[in-house]
């Protein structure tokens, strides 16, 4: 027996062993993956780095099929030699004869396993460091296409373009920062879906900064000449700064890109997950938003004003007339006047209509609390002492943001509800309806995210468990087609994978779904016991005939 299942075992890996790499060279040089990351401008170096991460992963993906074909086409071939009939004739059990391609199974189970929740996480991470190191070569492609460059609001084109040495950048060059030079810069900046401001620069200076997850850029506009449209004026500047803007990695994180001991983490505490963080820091704007208008609300209705402070600022605004939007607290303030004081003295200004509302800063956990002055807005000054008191009238006037958390009262309140709290609710019980929406589809999204983890740690499990038998009965069926010739292997090796496969898929996707968890969980599992008790049923039964 030692002799029959080495004689198995060498046949199985050698058939293996081709099909893994004819299979692997399709999936990664055939697949598109080539003219995908060319496009994005990658260059030669980086390419060949990113198919030497790719190629592990791309085995992986292989290994049930071309260890399915292995089993299929040796079995086959040994079952029309008659090699079977004469271990049969020989007094052999036939059952233990599928011992190799058993093992074979074994193997490819456990490698598939560590690869789905080890190997592929950590080759995907490599590939998005390879990504994001390169940004500065996929920018100087877009150039090199004539194509303009968008950061935010912004537009940007340039006649040349040349990497800087970021030791040449006085005191900000280091590893995780790169940099471009450009000359011959136009520029263009979009607001409302209308043109505010253009102009050209002298130079400008593109900063990559890569310190964080998530890669940053900033740019330095030298020499700046500018026509702001809606003011029709013209300026110089010596320095224009935009930025830092955020820069998305051609590979995000995904659940499918995490590894085991992560997924677990996940699945225990949703809220330390990549995107639940994100749909946390949105609800937790959204609370900031209602907690400003409930605070100015509150003021108007025991004091008739109320007040908002910056380091060196402070706004007194009085409402004669107010109210508050039912669907989000929104205060309506109608006949306004506000007395600003500061360094540069008191304006008093005056509106018929005013609203408050909160802005993004460059800071995303720092936003700016701004206040809009509407209808015939008059404006003056009213220090001390001063005989000269003209009006000047405009048709609306934004004052200068203050942020949020220079607000004693707002910060505080802020401050007393932590991500727990947040996720019990209580802080929540008093929000109005648009709120309230936001806060529900977030437990949705919290119940989704659970959910999804869970199937993806089954998914992997059962999909990794299901080599065995799929091996086995890839072999099981090889002998009893007596099929030795390729094609006939290969349709009888799709069979098993093929139930596998759809079942697998269709298990992992019923996971998005809260509410259809257990028929999640029994699609892939209930698939993976059929197939282990169909290759059990057709070994003892089908076979032994």
């Amino acid at each position: 027996m030692l002799t029959l299942h080495g004689y198995f075992g060498r046949e199985l890996l050698k058939t293996f062993a081709m099909t893994a790499v004819a299979l692997t060279l399709l999936l990664v040089l055939g697949g598109g993956v080539a003219n995908l990351f060319k496009g994005e401008g990658l260059g030669a170096d980086k390419l060949v780095q990113v198919f030497a991460f790719l190629t592990p992963v791309a085995i992986t993906l292989i290994l049930p099929i071309a260890a399915l074909f292995s089993a299929a086409i040796t079995y086959g071939r040994a079952s029309a030699d008659n090699e079977i009939t004469a271990c049969r004739a020989a007094g052999i059990n036939i059952h233990r004869l599928l011992l190799a391609a058993a093992a074979l199974g074994l193997a490819v189970t456990g490698v598939t396993y560590w690869s789905w929740n080890f190997l592929i996480p950590g080759l995907s991470k490599r590939i998005a460091d390879v990504t994001r190191r390169d940004i500065p070569t996929i920018v100087m492609s877009q150039f090199q296409q004539a194509k303009p460059l968008v950061f935010g609001k912004y537009r940007i084109m340039a006649n040349r373009c040349d990497a800087l040495d970021p030791g040449l950048v006085p005191s900000e060059g280091s590893r995780d920062h790169s940099y471009l030079l450009l000359s011959g810069v136009t520029f263009l900046e979009i607001d409302d879906d209308e043109p505010a401001r253009f102009g050209t620069a002298d130079a400008t200076i593109i900063d990559f900064d890569r310190s964080e997850s998530t890669p940053k850029v900033t740019v330095d506009l030298q020499g700046v000449r500018t026509f702001d449209a809606s003011r029709r004026q013209y300026f110089d500047l010596a320095h224009q700064i935009l930025g830092p803007f955020d820069i998305p990695v051609p590979i995000k994180r995904k659940i499918k890109f995490e590894n085991l001991p992560s997924l677990l983490r996940y699945r225990e505490n949703p809220m330390e997950g990549p995107e639940i963080d994100d749909r946390l820091f949105g609800l937790r704007r959204l609370l900031m938003e209602w907690m400003l208008y409930e605070e100015v609300a509150s003021q108007l209705r025991e004091k008739g004003y109320f007040t908002l402070r910056g380091p060196d600022l402070q706004y007194d605004v009085h409402v004669q007339e107010g109210g508050q939007d039912p669907h989000d607290g929104r205060p309506a303030m109608n006949v306004v006047r506000v007395v600003e004081t500061g360094a540069h003295g008191r304006i008093v200004y005056t509106a018929e209509r005013a609203t408050v509302e909160l802005r993004s800063s460059y800071d995303r956990y720092r936003p700016v609390v701004v206040l809009n002055l509407l209808d015939n807005v008059t404006q003056r000054r009213a220090d001390p002492g001063q005989t000269d008191a003209r009006q000047v009238r405009k048709p609306r006037e934004s004052l200068k943001p203050v942020e949020f958390m220079d607000q004693p009262g707002l910060r505080s309140r802020f401050g007393a509800v932590a991500p727990e709290i947040l996720m019990e609710g209580g802080a929540l019980s008093s929000l109005q309806p648009r709120y309230l929406e936001a806060y529900e589809s977030f437990k949705n999204k919290v119940r989704s995210y659970r959910t999804d983890v869970l199937g993806e740690i089954h998914f992997r499990a059962s999909y990794s468990l299901s080599a065995i038998a799929v091996v086995t009965m890839g072999a099981i069926l090889g002998i009893i087609v007596r099929g030795g010739q390729v094609l006939t292997a290969f349709g009888i090796s799709c069979l098993p994978s093929l139930i596998v496969v759809v079942s697998s898929i269709v298990g992992r996707n019923l996971a998005d779904r809260p509410d259809y968890i257990g028929l999640s969980l029994a699609v892939m599992w209930g698939s993976t016991l059929i197939l282990f008790a169909a290759t059990a049923l057709v070994g003892f039964r089908v076979l032994k005939r």
